[in-house]
């Protein structure tokens, strides 16, 4: 092939994926992921690439191009771009790792990973949720690439933020072989897992109601890999508040992996299975207002909103519970106690009320302290850069409600305005439901970038164009069963 003995195919194809990519990459700053001692290229390549030379190469994968990119951002020293070649290289920033996110194409669904790579030293892993309800081949190829990616690496936290299949129905898939550090889920009790079970169609039979009964028991049968912790998120009191984010200790961090701030179950969740020590998997609850934090570096907040709870009398939770011990100590009377669980909440909310479940762990993850700054390296879709280039931290609602005035102002209470600030990349509730959002939420968030996860040609039509409109001043993202969005940064002090 003319021209092999200066690139290579594979990277002829990352830089006409590079090419594509917004905002709009120098010509210099490709080939500054090319460039080595002894090795001398130039603007021409990448000219002749751009205007169509080796046609017969398709361009990379667009997740394996980033990861490159990433990984090349996350060695030492610094990167020379042209927009620094004549800056005074003493002054530059110090670098302390990057960040490569992507949300993949995986339908009527979701699927969000991160990956820290510090400019010194280790790695951390993340998923936020892995499931689809209306492109399993699209979900299956999507697990296949991330674990591709991985190359034996842990995943250090899967956070699953509810119960619906549409968001789970690919985590077995995705840990089977693969080691996870923490597993994180919202709290729910028995009976209320059980009517979710319900809702979603599942009988004592399926394989898959295991999970609802005992989610850490299922998954510690997953062949291979293993999972080290389950930590359950308690729901959030109306007067719970994250304290502000601590500025660093260490002003030039490795990636020395994250760990939970634990506490206590909460009371009436002593006789609940899914906490009892009946597996090699350790189970622990988060503390109130609890993080995950690697340290001097990043954070994870989850948000478990207590006001999404079913609104039902003391009596109906009495009864709730009490069928919810006969299914625990009668084992032959399972099915039938299912049916009589079904009968109560049909009673209490009308014949022919599908259970439903409206719990949906909210994920904040981004920088601890304010002097860790975002600079933007590229993405595959616009995004808004704004605050000095700082806000690319994340905010994950899966299925959440944000639909009054009250809710939204208890999540920014909760997070404080520093995090909600920070916060501009933003997956939009419930893949752009109306019933989870209102009038003027695009502007209370002003996200930099907007995701919709979401098959528009599914059943219920997401995302419904009222939620489009809102958000449409901020930098909309479809992710669908052909698009996903993703993005790499670096992550630096001044």
């Amino acid at each position: 092939m003319a021209g092999a003995d200066t690139l290579r195919s594979v990277e002829i194809a990352m830089i006409k994926t590079m090419l594509a990519l917004r905002p709009e990459l120098t010509k210099q700053a490709i080939l500054s992921y090319f460039t080595r001692p002894g090795r001398d290229l130039n603007h021409r390549l990448i000219s002749q690439i751009a205007n169509g030379l080796w046609p017969e190469i398709a361009p990379a994968p667009l997740e394996l191009t980033l990861a490159y990119m990433a990984d090349c951002l996350a060695r030492p020293g610094p990167l020379k771009h042209a927009d620094l070649d004549e800056q005074d290289q003493t002054a530059m920033p110090t670098r302390l790792a990057t960040i490569d996110l992507t949300w993949w194409p995986v339908g009527q669904g979701l699927f969000w990973s991160g990956r820290l790579a510090g400019a010194r030293s280790g790695t951390f892993n993340w998923v936020y949720d892995c499931g689809s309800s209306s492109g399993a081949k699209e979900r299956d190829a999507a697990i296949r690439r991330f674990r591709q990616r991985l190359g034996g690496q842990p995943i250090d936290v899967v956070v699953l933020s509810h119960f619906d299949r549409d968001h789970i129905n690919g985590i077995v898939a995705l840990i089977r072989g693969v080691s996870v550090r923490t597993l994180l889920l919202p709290y729910i009790p028995l009976w209320q897992r059980l009517l979710i079970a319900i809702g979603e169609g599942l009988t004592e039979a399926d394989a898959a109601f295991g999970f609802y009964l005992d989610p850490a028991a299922f998954l510690a049968g997953i062949d291979g890999g293993g999972i080290g912790e389950v930590v359950f998120v308690p729901a959030a009191g109306p007067d719970d508040v994250v304290p502000g984010p601590e500025d660093p200790i260490d002003p030039d961090p490795g990636i020395e992996g994250g760990k939970p701030e634990y506490g206590s179950p909460p009371p009436g969740s002593e006789d609940d299975p899914a906490i009892l020590p009946a597996t090699n998997i350790e189970v622990r609850f988060l503390q109130p207002q609890g993080r995950i934090v690697v340290p001097s570096l990043w954070e994870f907040v989850p948000y478990n909103d207590a006001s999404m709870q079913p609104l039902t009398s003391p009596t109906f939770v009495s009864q709730a519970k009490a069928l919810a011990k006969n299914f625990l100590d009668h084992p032959a009377q399972r099915s039938s106690t299912l049916q009589k669980l079904k009968q109560l909440y049909q009673h209490t909310f009308g014949a022919g009320s599908t259970p439903a479940n409206l719990i949906s762990l909210f994920l904040y993850s981004g920088p601890v302290g304010a002097r860790i700054e975002f600079d933007a390296v590229a993405a595959t879709a616009p995004f808004a850069r704004r605050h000095g280039q700082d806000n690319l931290a994340q905010l994950a609602t899966g299925d959440g409600y944000v639909d009054d005035p009250a809710r939204l102002a208890a999540l920014q209470r909760f997070f404080s305005a520093g995090r909600i600030a920070r916060a501009g990349l933003f997956q939009v509730m419930h893949h752009g439901s109306r019933e989870n959002w209102q009038d003027g939420l695009g502007a209370a968030f002003k996200p930099a970038a907007s995701i919709f996860s979401s098959d528009p040609g599914f059943t219920h039509g997401h995302p419904h164009p009222e939620v489009l409109r809102d958000f449409w001043p901020w930098y909309p993202v479809r992710v669908d069963k052909h698009s996903g969005f993703g993005l790499i940064a670096v992550l630096q002090t001044p």
